[in-house]
């Protein structure tokens, strides 16, 4: 039988700091406008003179944390599309163990009053071949540290898991979980899944527990920041 709930892997963030872009020389300005080829050309220019350059990042209005309604401020961090390319590992005594790659989105919603983040994420294998997909919703409950993760899977699971934020870690124990009539994995009995947020880097554990097997470590992942 096949188990594959990809995301909920220990997730260790690192946001890195994302730099103003600006002119570090005042000539900048005048240097470009007298020869605007001077941004290939020239090393210093290019380096220092990045807005009168035009080299500037764009940055996607879904990661635009000024946008984010206050009850979510406490997750942040997490806002941003994480990639681990072939630093994922799967392992269960049903499968054998394998490297994967993973990217996962989380993003703020249109709408000033919708008080959750948009989560998605897509695993895939070695060759490229689609492993697991799933998507849902990320909150907290009001006045509290506590994070609600919902998730609907590619393999026919939704869950429901809600864990405490301490400092930089997120611990989500499952608290509720459907599956269509024909799924065909084994039955899951528990899931903990594990974030932890750490300067630009997302580290991910996914530990299950079946009706055969004892709670142990399913999935594990390490994903740099992409977005800006």
């Amino acid at each position: 039988m096949r188990l594959l709930l990809f995301s909920g892997v220990f997730l260790a963030f690192v946001a890195p700091t994302v730099q103003q872009c600006v002119d570090s020389d005042g000539a900048c300005s005048s240097w470009v406008a007298s020869d605007r080829g001077a941004c290939q050309r020239k090393e210093y220019i290019k380096k220092n003179c990045r807005k009168s350059c035009g080299n500037c990042p764009i940055y996607e209005a879904k990661f635009d944390t000024r946008r984010l309604n206050p009850q979510l401020q406490p997750i942040r961090q997490l806002v941003g599309r994480w990639k681990g390319e072939h630093t994922g590992k799967v392992t269960f005594p049903t499968i054998p163990t394998f490297k994967y790659s993973e990217e996962v989105e989380i993003s703020i919603p249109d709408g000033a009053n919708i008080r959750s983040l948009n989560y998605t994420a897509a695993a895939w294998s070695s060759d490229k071949e689609d492993l697991h997909r799933e998507s849902g919703y990320i909150t907290i409950k009001p006045n509290t540290r506590e994070v609600i993760l919902t998730t609907v899977m590619s393999n026919g699971f939704i869950t429901v898991e809600e864990g405490p934020m301490f400092g930089n870690n997120i611990k989500f124990i499952l608290k509720d979980i459907g599956r269509i009539s024909f799924v065909r994995d084994e039955h899951l009995h528990n899931l903990v899944r594990e974030w932890t947020l750490d300067q630009g880097y997302l580290r991910a554990r996914l530990s299950i527990q079946t009706l055969s097997h004892r709670m142990q470590e399913h999935t594990s992942i390490l994903y740099t920041k992409t977005s800006v």
